[in-house]
């Protein structure tokens, strides 16, 4: 059993090496980024996109909004007791 997990350790090293300086490598030798174009373009930038501005008038009737359900009450006896430590 002890061969087989010394095996396996040696495999995992060897095949993490192997990636790292594989990656390396690939990085390495990978193309020189391309340069800006030697003509510049004027783009204008995009309009950004408004919104409507918002109505704090207290009147929801208006705008399809509907008021929250009250939160319900709860007692502590109804609630289960968590325990935090053992069984």
């Amino acid at each position: 059993m002890k061969f087989y997990q010394y095996s396996l350790r040696m495999l995992i090293v060897i095949g993490s090496l192997g990636g790292f300086f594989g990656g390396w490598a690939l990085v390495a030798h990978a193309g020189k980024p391309v340069a800006s174009p030697s003509q510049s373009v004027d783009v204008a930038p995009a309009p950004l996109p408004t919104l409507p501005p918002l109505d704090f008038t207290g009147d929801n009737s208006s705008a399809g909004l509907q008021a929250l359900p009250p939160m319900p009450q709860f007692s502590q006896a109804a609630l289960p007791r968590l325990h935090t430590r053992g069984s």
